[in-house]
Parts: structure tokens; sequence; C-alpha cells
């Protein structure tokens, strides 16, 4: 068992140390990558795999944002994947237990990086029943992941607090996200909310979510589609247009998402030449809105097997000049302290009869063998990240 009153002070105090942080909600320059379902080995021919998270934070480039990939089934029993990195259960449940993760998102989060939990996926058993069940999602949501403090539900990452939720909301239907997000931003104000739909305007999961609830920032997944970036059919201006004269928030900030290799996608992969001069024409252009780019994913993103400079170093380096908007609000600490101190005891594991699935094959949002019309991937050969014949 963790102190979940000891996890809300250090969150509060790591705000103090990264004062700063990326700030998604103003800064542009940013780069954001998925971690966690190991696509690196579909590149390599599982020759390599995906390092651990805080290798990447440890980078001498490393990500603004990172996404854990992901919460992949919304029920009153949460439950997420990820790969080869997690595959322990609670006692009685079917939420992954790792716990073991926290020292490293928050040591991350130390460093000023920006860690959100991805809800959703290419494939997964979720969706929103209705809005009433939408909008008390989002607390189970909140409970679970972010700074809740809940002792109905397990908190997979124990006393580590994420920054936010993504969402990747590629089936099940568009029912309740709006009203989710309106939801979640009511009652945990300070958790950062972004979605990753595809390029294709508007999205059909995600369109009424983007026009009717809150986001901060988009990742536009321009790959797997007939939108491509770096196509004549690149429609960022599309995106731009809906951002200045839609959105809710009206700084949301727009990112271009892109594969990180050429095995992460069917199509769109650029390298990080084309990709730049993508960037800096829509920075030309568009750059009041504009955010940064996205990677899927993390360990295709800062690995090169020529043994070159790989893509997330060669855009942070010669693309990405961060804006930072000045630094970054910051929590007194002893009135953090005070907040947590009123927090109730720390949550414990529910009693639930279900025993967790022997196996649970990998979700995965983006790497190979894409389904017609659809930006998401299913990977084929992990298994909480055994290898498989299917």
């Amino acid at each position: 068992m963790f102190s979940f009153q000891r996890g809300l002070l250090i969150s509060a105090l790591l705000s103090v140390v990264a004062i700063n942080a990326f700030d998604l909600r103003k800064d542009t320059g940013g780069l954001a990558v998925y971690w966690g379902q190991n696509s690196l080995s579909l590149q390599t021919n599982e020759k390599e795999e995906e390092q651990d998270l805080q290798d990447y934070c440890n980078m001498d480039t490393p990500p603004d944002i990172i996404l854990l990939a992901f919460h992949h089934v919304f029920t009153d029993n949460p439950q997420i994947n990820l790969s080869k990195h997690c595959d322990k259960y609670f006692k009685g449940s079917q939420m992954l237990d790792c716990t073991t993760l926290a020292p490293q998102i928050q040591a991350c989060q130390e460093k000023g990086i920006k860690i959100l939990m991805s809800m959703g996926g290419a494939t997964g058993a979720y969706s929103m029943k209705d809005n009433t069940t939408a909008e008390t999602y989002a607390q189970t949501v909140v409970d679970t992941f972010l700074g809740g403090n809940s002792s109905e539900v397990e908190r997979p990452f124990g006393e580590a607090v994420l920054d936010g939720v993504d969402l990747d909301i590629e089936g099940g239907g568009d029912t309740g996200y709006a009203e989710f997000s309106n939801k979640l931003r009511e009652i945990s104000p300070d958790s950062l909310i972004t979605a990753a739909p595809q390029c294709a305007f508007p999205d059909a999961m995600l369109g009424n979510a983007l026009d009717n609830g809150w986001v901060d920032a988009v990742f536009i997944q321009f790959y797997n589609n007939f939108c491509n970036a770096g196509t004549e059919n690149f429609n960022f201006d599309t995106w731009a247009d809906w951002a200045k004269t839609t959105s809710k928030n009206p700084d949301v900030k727009l990112y271009i998402g892109s594969p990180a290799c050429e095995a992460c996608a069917s199509t769109g992969y650029l390298g990080a030449d084309k990709l730049g001069e993508v960037y800096n024409s829509v920075k030309g252009s568009n750059g009041d809105v504009l955010g940064g780019i996205m990677l899927w994913d993390a360990g295709a993103a800062y690995y090169s097997e020529s043994g070159g400079t790989p893509i997330a170093q060669q855009l942070k380096q010669d693309v990405l000049e961060t804006t930072n908007s000045g630094q970054a609000s910051v929590e007194p600490a002893e009135s953090a302290s005070a907040s947590a101190t009123a927090q109730s005891s720390e949550p414990v594991a529910s009693a639930l009869s279900k025993r967790a699935p022997e196996s649970l094959k990998t979700i995965v949002g983006r790497a190979a063998m894409p389904d017609p019309g659809n930006h998401g991937v299913k990977h084929p050969n992990y298994q909480n990240g055994d290898p498989y014949e299917g």
C-alpha cells in the first residue's frame, strides 16, 4: 500500500522543482511521444525493444510530453495495457499493478516532462453508454490516474499523480466524450486534457467532443490517411480554422502527428528533414495555433537502425524551438501540503469476483497492420510483452 497523501505532496513539490517545465497550454515547439506499446519490436523484427519510461526522460533531448498507451477498457473495472512494461494484476482485479513505475513517472515530472494517460487505442472494449455515464466516468479517471482520493479504485501507478489524460478514441461511438472532458475539467481543473483525432475532418469519433468539449491540445494524426502530412491533401489549415473559430478553448494547441519510423504506420512516414519542412511551413502560416510535433512512438523516435541521429533528437535540435510563455505557475509548498493533508487515506484494492484474464493482447494505437480506413493498428506480436503466434 502506498500513502496517497504522500503522493499528492510529492506531486505538488515536483511542480515547484520544475518551474521551467514545458507548459502544454501555452508553449510552442513541444515534442510529444506515445510510450508503452513497444512498436520498436516491429521496426527491428524483435531485435530491440522499447526502453523504460525514465530512459527517455533522461535523454539529452527528451520529449516534453509522454502519453502512456493505453487505458483501453472503460467500465466500473477499468483496465490498462502497457505491453511488456507491466504484467501483474492487483489481487482479484483486472487492473494492472504498475506501481513500480511510480518513481519513474515522478522522476520524469521532476524534469518538467508531462505524463498523460492515453485513453482508447485502435482496439479495446471502450465506449461511453450515455452522457451521464461519461460524466461519472470522469470521476473514476480522476480517482484512478489523477489527483482523486477514492478508496474504491486501484491506482495502477500508485502514489504518482499523472498530469492529465489523452483521448485517442478510435471506436465504440462518439457518445459522451464532450461531457467527459467538460466534467473532468470541472472536477480536476489543473489536469491536462488532450485528444488524438485522425486528420480527416471532422473526426468520426472525436468531432463532437472537439466542438463541444474542452481540450488543451490536439495531436492530429496526419498519417494512414488521405490527408497525410507532406501530401497535397494535408489539411492543417482546416484544423487551424477549427481552432480559431470553433474550439471552446481559444488557446488550444495543435500538434502535427507523424510516425517515427516506416514500420510505425502503413503510410505517412516522412523522416526528420521532410517533417521539419512541413512543420516550418505550418509555423509560417498558422504559428499562432501550432503546438509542436507528436511522434508514434517513443521507442522508434529515439532509435536509429543505422546508428545515425534518431528522429526525435534531430527534431529537438534542428526544428523545434520551444517558445516559453514564462515560468509555469507554482503552487506554494505550504498550500500544497495543506491540500495533501486534507485528502483521505490510501486506496485499497476492491474485491472483484472476476479474476484477471490469463492473456490480454497488447493494444496498439499506431504501428503496423492498420485496419482499412483506420489510423490505429493492432500489434500482432505481444501478449503482455510475451511473443505469441497470432
